[in-house]
Parts: C-alpha cells; structure tokens; sequence
C-alpha cells in the first residue's frame, strides 16, 4: 500500500472502504446518489471504486467534473464533451450512429435560451437548454445495459449560478433542480441510466437556505463516515510496514486520538510528517512527542493548504454576516479541545446581533449550529455534563486556533 496522501487512490491502495463501495453498488440499483462531504475525505476515491463495480457488472460509466461550470450553457457543452469521449470507445455500429446524433446536438449547444436570456454563438434558433441535456441523456438510454453517470462538484455550479446572477440565479438553480429530479427521470430509459453525485460543498445547505428542499428528496443521501478505530490502526500498520517503522499499537492509538476524526487521508499527513521527524531525529525523542510534532506541522504556513477550503466554502455557502457570525463560533469552539458550551455560543452570537431580538438570534444560532455540524466542522461532545460543540478534527481546531492568534 503506497502512501498516497491527496490524489484518489484506485486499485491495491484503496483501503478500508470496501463495503461502502458495495452499499453504493446495490443503492444504485433502484436510486441515485447524493455524496457530500468536506474536500479530502475520499469521495473520488470511492465513486471510482463504485465506477469500477458497475463496470464489472456489465454497465458504462461516465465521469463529469461540473466545477468550472458557470451556467447551463457551460454545463452542456461539458455533458456533451463528456459523452462524445465515451461513445467513442463504443463498438462501431453504435458508436458511429450516436457520434453523429451527438454532432448535431453539439451543434445545438451553441445557442440556448437561459430563464431568457440567450447564448448565441451561431444561427439556429436558440432551445431551452433542458431539451438540449434531456436529448443528450436520451442518446445514451438508447445503448443496450445501464449507465452510472458520476458528476462531482455540482453544489460548485450551482453557487456559481446563483453568485453570477443576482437577479434570476436562484430561480435559475430551482430550475436546473427541478429539471434533474423530474424531467430527467421522465425520460424514456431513465431507469438504465443512474447518477452518483458529489460536492465538497453542502448541497443540502444551499437548498434549505433558499427553500427548495424538496428538489433533492429523491436521491439517496450519504456520506463517509470516519475509519474505526481497528480499520484505521490496520491502515497505519500497512503504511508503517512499507516504511520499516515499528509502530506499537499505543502508538497508532495515539496518533488517531491526536487526528480524531480518522478519515484516511488525515491519518496518512499525519503519517507522513511522523515518517520524516523520525528520519531526521537525532536526539532519541519518543514517539508521542514526534506525533504532536507532525501534527503541529500539518497546520504552519505552507503546509496547510488543505485547511483553507474549510474557511473558504463558509463564504460560498453563506451569506457574508452568516460566514461572518459562524467564523465567530467557531474562533471560540477553537479555544477548547473539549469545546464551547452551547450557552456561551448563544451568548457571543447574541452579542453580535445585539439589533435583533433574542429568539431571532437564537434562530441564527440553531441554524448555523446545524450547518457546523452536518459539514463536519463541529460534533457534540459527549464526554461533558453540559452540552459542548467541539471541533471534529482536531488538526482542523488547531489550525483555526492558529490562524485567529495575533
């Protein structure tokens, strides 16, 4: 098992996630997916697992990346793009009937109509783009068997639509919700075609904050819970073993405590930086000071690229006073391995909004609660008397810890 901390990993180094693979495999059956979850918690990993599966069962598959997407528009010509590249590894007859059905769709792509709006790089009269895409997926309902279509990153999308247009945009997303939940399983064929999509920012954030809700109530909602203990000590065991590094099992104990939340690519920086302090150490230190040593590293200037995004996708998620009010809560969940208490929350946050009344900023407080906690920011600390929200990952609170110091 190679130690490969960042990129998704495929084949003999993927780890620990087998049955989450198999659960994903017999959902798809009957419904679509909806992935979510911070950056570096494995999502790829696992959809391309999910995709190799599918595949050995007999289905195509198809991955699309909608993060650089900036409308519909752009969402089509990538769709296009997309399975253009697909039906080219399709046998001849097939490949060449839907090669150039697709010509003539990709033709159309160029002028569509957008809530009014038109994009018009050629001649033809421009088309709602949803019969542009339902035309597009009814291509592939054609071919014999099933289709996984993988689509990551689309809550990125959908926040640049709406961050684009402030007139029309959260219609604009309401519409492309819509348009996923019920024209495109309204098409005939739809059940051989089954999706599986992913973000790194909250889907369900976005809808319940401009009440459309009901948009996603059709796909199957997941997540990636954290390695057990047993599965995330095997993990260290294997990269400790390719490395010659005797790790006791107090020590792997120790450093998944000093993670947390052990999800693999945490325990494998954490791993990477203990590997080199253990290389470089000339004075004999122990090996639970070295620990804290690779854990302090994660979080310094230039090391802590990762960190970032879990301050960034506040502000893409969040109005600038609720990012603002929830950076707030969490500077002072930050203080406390154990966590803030819930009244001193309330408290801080009623200080800020000393314009409102108290049941209004407890509403503002109960909702982006909800959202620290559904984005993996926060957990309830169960090990207090009284109610605590404490960061999820410990290398995450002392990286804000850090970041807030003077």
């Amino acid at each position: 098992m190679d130690n490969i901390a960042g990129p998704p990993v495929e084949g003999d180094n993927f780890f620990g996630r087998e049955a989450v693979v198999d659960y994903f495999r017999d959902e798809l059956k009957n419904n679509d997916i909806l992935l979510l979850g911070p950056r570096r918690i494995g999502k790829t990993s696992v959809a391309r697992a999910v995709m190799v599966a599918v595949r050995e069962q007999g289905w195509q598959t198809i991955e699309i990346n909608v993060a650089s997407c900036r409308n519909e528009h752009d969402f089509l010509k990538k769709l296009e793009r997309t399975l253009s590249s697909e039906v080219s590894s399709l046998p001849t007859k097939i490949r060449n009937t839907l090669a150039k059905k697709l010509s003539e769709i990709g033709e159309r792509t160029q002028s569509v109509k957008v809530s009014g709006v038109e994009v018009s790089l050629n001649k033809q009269e421009p088309e709602e783009w949803t019969i542009i895409a339902c035309d597009l997926l009814q291509l592939i309902a054609q071919v014999k068997g099933h289709w996984l279509l993988y689509m990551d990153e689309l809550p990125i999308m959908l926040y640049n639509i709406i961050r684009d247009d402030s007139q029309q945009g959260i219609q604009r997303v309401r519409r492309f919700l819509d348009w996923f939940r019920n024209d495109v399983r309204a098409l005939p064929g739809a059940d051989k075609v089954r999706w599986l999509v992913t973000g790194s920012v909250g889907l369900d954030t976005l809808v319940q904050e401009h009440g459309m809700a009901d948009t996603i109530n059709s796909l199957s909602h997941e997540g990636l819970e954290p390695f057990s203990e047993q599965v995330a000590s095997d993990m260290l065991s294997k990269l400790a073993d390719r490395d010659g590094i005797n790790l006791s099992d107090d020590d792997k104990q120790a450093m998944i405590a000093a993670v947390q939340w052990p999800q693999p690519y945490y325990l494998q920086i954490v791993f990477n930086h203990l590997r080199a302090l253990i290389l470089a150490d000339t004075t004999n230190s122990s090996l639970s000071t070295l620990i804290q040593q690779a854990l302090n590293k994660m979080i310094q200037p230039g090391a802590d690229n990762d960190f970032h995004h879990w301050e960034g996708r506040l502000s893409q998620q969040l109005s600038r006073t609720d990012a603002d009010h929830a950076r707030v809560l969490l500077n002072h969940a930050a203080h406390d391995a154990a966590g803030a208490r819930a009244e001193m929350l309330l408290n801080t946050l009623q200080e800020r909004m000393s314009n409102h009344t108290t049941e209004e900023a407890k509403r503002t407080f109960v909702r982006l609660r909800d959202i620290l906690l559904r984005d993996a920011y926060w957990q309830i600390n169960a090990t207090t008397e009284e109610r605590r929200y404490q960061f999820r990952l410990e290398p995450l609170r002392r990286w804000w810890l850090r970041r807030n110091a003077l």
